[in-house]
């Protein structure tokens, strides 16, 4: 058995830089400077991370949309070319495999990202599907970088960097376009709530000069971004910007035994589909008949913080279990996301949170954690 960790093209600059740690099977950066200040970079300037890490397969041939829309529960068909949609892949309980952003690039060609920890079973999933269909599934992870770069001035960056307007670019689409003088696709989404664009930099295999672009092209963000307060971000202020913005993140709030409606994202199941996708009559049950679990979010009132796998309690009797906490960098307050029963509690109630045996006091309520007139892309300020 093979226990070597993977590295990323960029990982000689993250050991330079920053605070190296085993991640989902991958040698990665937790963070370079303090946790809290990269994540207030992303929130008030521009951070960018290194997310090669994650797989990216290119998704081909005839069959390809009924391929996709058989494994996927959002709406394939009506992707347009160089659009992109969230999405799930379910197992025949209703249950999530994983979630993904799916993107076409064209009449029968896509490509899906997908979280690491994951690769190996969906890679596994997905070309048992694939046998019934004329489609190919190739993994790209090792030819291409991936570069998250995110916050309020993201998009003037990367305007900076391409000359092209940036308001060509809708959310949720994905374009080639050449950056500083690379090649890459430019997708129009993000993991912090803020805007920005996840880049795939073509043409970077695990070779020597295959790294020396991905950094390259790393260090063309640093320096042409220098002007916009840009700081190099790693897992840390990854989690607590994700977890602060309300998504969820696989081994948390996703898992095998959870489906897409008790999680609470219906925006990536759809139910006017041809073929019926894995899972859709779980799954369009738990949406007509109700679910037995639902995912809350919660502020906390007394000190304390939150983590995952801590009891749940109203009125003294255990309802459900934490699936994610820290604190809110912008409130400094405890936050977090967790499993209840349904039917039980409503935005504004106040609930409690066992801490290592000392129940804590907290209020349900909606996600994102922060004020969207002053945060995220919506914001007005």
């Amino acid at each position: 058995m093979n226990d070597r960790l993977e590295r990323t093209q960029l990982y000689d600059w993250h050991k330079e830089h920053g605070d190296v740690v085993p991640f989902a099977g991958w040698e990665m950066p937790v963070r370079y400077s303090d946790i809290r200040e990269e994540h207030m970079a992303v929130r008030e300037a521009v951070g960018v991370f290194d997310v090669s890490h994650m797989l990216r397969m290119w998704i081909e041939g005839p069959d390809s949309v009924d391929f996709l829309q058989t494994v996927t529960s959002n709406n394939v068909r009506t992707l347009n070319i160089n659009g992109g949609q969230y999405s799930t892949c379910l197992n025949e309980n209703g249950g999530t495999f994983d979630d993904l952003m799916l993107y076409r690039i064209g009449e029968e060609e896509f490509i899906w990202v997908t979280n690491a920890a994951n690769g190996a079973k969906i890679w596994a999933h997905l070309q048992e599907q694939a046998k019934k269909l004329d489609v190919k599934v190739l993994d790209k992870t090792k030819e291409i970088a991936m570069i998250a770069i995110q916050g309020p001035k993201a998009l003037s960056l990367l305007s900076k960097m391409s000359g092209k307007n940036m308001d060509e670019f809708g959310r949720f689409t994905c374009n080639p376009l050449t950056i500083a003088g690379y090649d890459t696709y430019l997708c129009r989404t993000g993991y912090t709530g803020e805007a920005g664009a996840e880049v795939l930099v073509l043409n970077c295999p695990f070779t020597d000069e295959g790294k020396e672009r991905a950094i390259g092209f790393w260090n063309e963000l640093l320096d042409q971004g220098a002007e916009f307060g840009v700081k190099p971000c790693g897992l840390g202020a990854r989690d607590s910007t994700r977890l602060e913005a309300g998504f969820v993140l696989y081994g948390h709030e996703l898992d095998e035994e959870t489906s897409p409606i008790e999680a609470r994202i219906p925006y990536a199941v759809k139910f006017k589909v041809e073929p019926h996708y894995i899972g859709y009559d779980v799954v369009q049950n738990h949406k007509n008949e109700g679910v037995k679990k639902t995912r809350i979010g919660f502020v906390m009132i007394d000190k304390g913080i939150p983590r995952e796998k801590y009891p749940i309690l109203f009125n003294s009797s255990e309802i459900g279990m934490t699936t994610s906490g820290g604190i809110s960098p912008i409130t400094n307050k405890g936050i977090g996301m967790g499993y209840v029963n349904p039917n039980i509690v409503n935005d504004g109630d106040i609930i409690e949170i066992d801490i290592k045996g000392r129940h804590r006091r907290a209020e349900v309520t909606k996600w994102p954690f922060y004020d969207t007139e002053k945060y995220g892309e919506t914001r007005t300020a």
